[in-house]
């Protein structure tokens, strides 16, 4: 199958991989959510995920194939969060918070909170990348403990194997899933953990992923220099300045490429972890 291929910069024979794999996360997540909608299962929650994802996919497969501009891309998610905004499949409106307890925003949380959740969370997700296999597999421990907290395997067991399958290509250098990969799996995340009303636990699972964008926004926008991951004689990662959470785990300590994606899924599972149990404390 023609699909684009990309520079692996990691490697030291600078192979081409296909890219755009997530396209195959998309199509078969969506036609199984349009079926658990059809045949009248999770049917509003199913269709919210379904619309929603497939709007995203659109804008990173556009992305993908323009190459935008953070400025621009940054803003794409908003439009993501009109399938939801529009068909409203949970009338929950609420935010379990530690110190404050429940908040409850009202008709607020559909105007606001749903275009910040889901822009907030698709970006962060989306800068978190660029190692073999990062994109799919840190997806698929957050997705592994959304699940966990909803107690609700319906909606996402195919989305699950779906990123077990792209984890293991991308894994391996076989194909990358590209940014219609990470755009449609943010999404997932951010309404799922919208409908199952367990967004505290998507906070706290992605606060590796807004470390590593503050850093990356600090790095580009106030000292002007970009996070860099080096390459030695060896094949080993590493890099000379703290620009990003890559760049935290390499700083001091030279790293394989898949030594590397293995360490800061352990910081995802972590925070996932603990995401869990703060939800537990606030219940």
């Amino acid at each position: 199958m023609p699909f684009p291929k990309t520079v692996d910069y990691h490697k030291l024979s600078k192979p081409l991989i296909p890219n755009c794999y997530g396209i195959f996360y998309v199509l078969i997540s969506v036609c199984y959510w349009f079926t658990l909608s059809f045949i009248g299962i999770m049917e509003s929650e199913a269709l919210a995920l379904a619309t929603s994802v497939l709007f995203g996919s659109t804008m990173g497969l556009f992305d993908d194939m323009a190459d935008l501009k953070w400025r621009y891309k940054a803003i794409l998610p908003i439009f993501a969060a009109l399938p939801y905004m529009v068909l409203r499949p949970s009338d929950r409106t609420t935010i379990a918070l530690l110190l404050f307890g429940r908040l409850d925003f009202g008709a607020l949380f559909f105007l606001i909170l749903v275009p910040i959740i889901v822009t907030v969370t698709t970006n962060t997700y989306n800068q978190l990348g660029g190692l073999n296999g990062l994109e799919s597999l840190s997806g698929l421990i957050i997705l592994i403990g959304l699940t966990i907290s909803s107690r609700n395997l319906i909606l996402t067991i195919v989305p699950i194997f779906c990123l077990i399958a792209l984890g293991y290509m991308s894994y391996s250098g076989r194909a990358f899933i590209g940014n219609v990969g990470t755009f449609s799996i943010g999404l997932t995340l951010a309404v799922y953990a919208i409908i199952m009303n367990i967004k505290t636990v998507l906070l706290v699972a992605l606060v590796p992923h807004i470390i590593n964008s503050i850093l990356i926004l600090y790095s580009n926008y106030i000292l002007h220099d970009k996070a860099e991951t080096l390459l030695d004689e060896k094949g080993q990662l590493y890099s000379h300045r703290i620009r990003s959470l890559r760049t935290v785990v390499l700083h001091h300590k030279k790293m394989t490429e898949h030594q590397t994606v293995l360490v800061i899924c352990l910081i995802t599972s972590f925070s996932v972890v603990l995401g869990l149990i703060i939800t537990l404390i606030v219940r």
